[in-house]
């Protein structure tokens, strides 16, 4: 009888262990309310219109580059949809400048110099699926190789589907280290999620 019991507490234990953990959020609260660290180079905000994942894993090792790429998921929250423009993504520079998220064809226009850092960006990129896995997974399609495809300026969101894509900021004089913010303007909100490069 005694043996019985051990076994079935040793099959028993582990399975208490996975479920403590499954109900433990790994979200960490960051100085900005309404943003979390989800990883040590993600952070997620959610609002009313979207709620955003953002990596920029690979951005931390590109200071002194001109262009900075950032990984970005966005979906939105339950009965909700949302239409993020391209003209409407920006990141603001330590200095205060905010720069939009580059044209297709400005990314065209350098993609053969860029297509090494690229794919550095494939390799070093963190994973972002942080949302309900009932959400289908859709593309956030603003850049495609010159001769690839079709880039789309414009991105719909609901809460049955779940985009990721890469963004991409051409910045003036070279990306700087310290603070930076990643924002979107939407029709009743906005996303501010500031990142340390």
């Amino acid at each position: 009888m005694k043996r019985f019991n051990r076994n079935k507490m040793m099959m028993i234990l582990p399975l208490g262990f996975v479920v403590l953990a499954l109900g433990c959020s790994s979200a960490v609260p960051t100085d900005t309310p309404g943003v979390d660290q989800m990883g040590q180079y993600i952070l997620k905000q959610d609002g009313p219109e979207v709620e955003v994942v953002l990596g920029y894993k690979f951005a931390r090792g590109t200071v002194g580059d001109d262009w900075l790429i950032l990984e970005m998921a966005i979906t939105s929250p339950a009965k909700t949809s949302a239409k993020v423009d391209r003209e409407n993504m920006w990141v603001k520079a330590p200095d205060g400048t905010k720069i939009p998220v580059a044209t297709q064809e400005l990314f065209g226009q350098d993609y053969a110099r860029m297509r090494n850092v690229i794919a550095a960006a494939d390799i070093a990129r963190d994973p972002l699926e942080y949302f309900p896995p009932s959400r289908r997974p859709c593309l956030v399609q603003f850049f495609v190789p010159p001769g690839a495809g079709v880039a789309y300026d414009t991105v719909s969101v609901n809460d049955r589907r779940g985009c990721q894509g890469r963004l991409f900021f051409k910045i003036p004089g070279g990306i700087d280290p310290g603070r930076w913010t990643f924002g979107i303007d939407l029709e009743e909100s906005t996303v501010r999620i500031p990142f340390e490069l």
